[in-house]
């Protein structure tokens, strides 16, 4: 039998609350009080005193809880910047939008972390495909640095949003991890090597998925199950949990009944959310469609929405989603009148062809090598990947939004003038969003919305 390695990735995106307008135990309910909150306020703060992260802002006059009192008429889009390895990103989710015309949500900076570690320990053409793939440089030195200020930006600790990024690999516990390898994932990746016996299939499931509920806030519970695990001897685990609060929030009295565009001749009810207020926005010749920033609290991150002009526009968009970046950097301020769908859906992908698609081929076959992991006698055979599996979801509505997401890789052996005149932006058809950490630049969450109705989704191609 061939030794495998198993790679998982988890993350929950953001929540959009309504703090103002909804009765704070409404808030308490649906989002509950978030584990790290305590942890990552100052105790001396007026708005940290046990007060829970979606009513700590709203209950207080504004120059009681922030520092800056014009905090809340600053709104500056993020300069452009470049946004490191984010070429991966765009190629995974257009490859990915291209396989169906369903709901869709996907995690690239999850995977592409997962990725990162998996080739440090990769030589050969096994290592070159993924480096290629993941439009890395080839000083290592240079990669480590990167994504370590990626991490570090990433697990700033804010009273505005809950973010918390996690990341562990389970070796099993008769192999010896490489030192090297251990201390790159420690140092750069903020990940640990932790031993487990996974000869105890049901012991070791449950320790991961307990792991992994408790880091995606209950989201995700049974990723993995004890028949998952059978010649397995590592596994890479990442987890992203954002909660955050819209910067512009929606009234739930706004919220009506609509027709949501499913198809030109098929039309479905659903409930939209309405706000009115000043977004970063533009009208975008190239792809046909509106572009609209919704900002988080916090400043640092953002929900972009790609709503096509025509029904049948969407793939005009996603065709050409890797030249959507420098549209996102057009954007100008205006008055806009946001109709947007409450939505929300789940989605499972496999994601071994997409990447073999990409480019990444040698990982996927005997010859593979990744001697870097770790060594001993369940690794008398190579190493190589057998599985990449994400499961991820979002909620989106007036109080808010949830995402997460969850990868395994198992190793076997368009602008207006500036004035006052709002535009409109009606999300009555399918459409492309995106969450952004406006600082790095990085790709939280990609999606896509074609049927605000559905609850599953799922990708699976051999």
């Amino acid at each position: 039998m061939t030794p495998r390695f198993y790679f998982t990735l988890f993350v929950v995106g953001p929540a959009l609350c309504v703090a103002q307008q909804i009765d704070p135990n409404t808030l308490i309910n649906v989002f509950g009080t978030p584990s790290n909150y305590a942890a990552s306020v100052n105790p001396h703060d007026p708005a940290a005193s046990g007060v829970p992260l979606a009513q700590a802002l709203p209950v207080k006059p504004i120059n009681e809880t922030l520092t800056d009192p014009d905090y809340w008429d600053i709104d500056e889009l993020p300069a452009a910047a470049v946004a490191d390895y984010d070429k991966f990103d765009w190629s995974l989710t257009k490859r990915l939008s291209a396989s169906s015309d369903t709901n869709f949500l996907l995690s690239p900076l999850g995977l592409k972390l997962a990725l990162a570690i998996l080739t440090e320990a990769a030589t050969g053409l096994t290592r070159s495909e993924l480096q290629s793939v993941l439009g890395f440089e080839m000083d290592r030195v240079a990669v480590r640095r990167k994504f370590a200020n990626i991490v570090n930006s990433l697990q700033h600790k804010s009273p505005l949003y809950v973010l918390d990024l996690g990341s562990k690999i389970y070796v099993e516990n008769i192999a010896h991890p490489r030192q090297k390898f251990a201390a790159v994932a420690h140092e750069s990746y903020k990940t640990d090597l932790t031993p487990i016996d996974f000869h105890n299939p049901p012991a070791a499931a449950k320790a991961i998925n307990d792991w992994v509920a408790n880091l995606t806030q209950g989201r995700i519970t049974d990723l993995v199950h004890q028949d998952d695990l059978e010649n397995v001897v590592v596994m890479i685990l990442n987890t992203l949990y954002f909660k955050g609060s819209w910067r512009h929030q929606f009234a739930p009295n706004a919220t009506k009944q609509g027709q949501f565009y499913v198809t030109p001749k098929i039309a479905k009810p659903v409930y939209f959310m309405n706000v009115k207020d000043k977004f970063y926005y533009a009208e975008s010749a190239k792809f046909d469609a509106k572009i609209l920033r919704m900002p988080y609290m916090g400043y640092k991150f953002a929900m972009y929405v790609v709503v096509p002009n025509s029904l049948t526009g969407l793939n005009r968009v996603l065709d050409g989603l890797t030249e959507l970046r420098p549209e996102m950097d057009l954007l100008q301020e205006r008055f806009v009148d946001v109709t947007l769908p409450r939505f929300q859906f789940e989605f499972s992908s496999h994601l071994d062809s997409v990447l073999r698609d990409m480019g990444v081929r040698q990982a996927f076959e005997d010859t593979a090598s990744f001697p870097g992991i770790a060594r001993g006698q369940s690794l008398q055979q190579r190493l190589r990947v057998s599985k990449v599996l994400q499961r991820s979801g979002i909620e989106v509505n007036e109080l808010g939004s949830v995402a997460y997401s969850a990868t395994e890789i198992s190793l076997v052996n368009k602008f207006g003038e500036d004035d006052d005149t709002a535009v409109e932006v009606i999300a009555n058809k399918p459409f492309f969003f995106l969450i952004q950490d406006e600082t790095t630049r990085q790709l939280l969450f990609t999606g896509r919305v074609a049927d605000p109705t559905l609850a599953d989704g799922t990708f699976k191609h051999s």
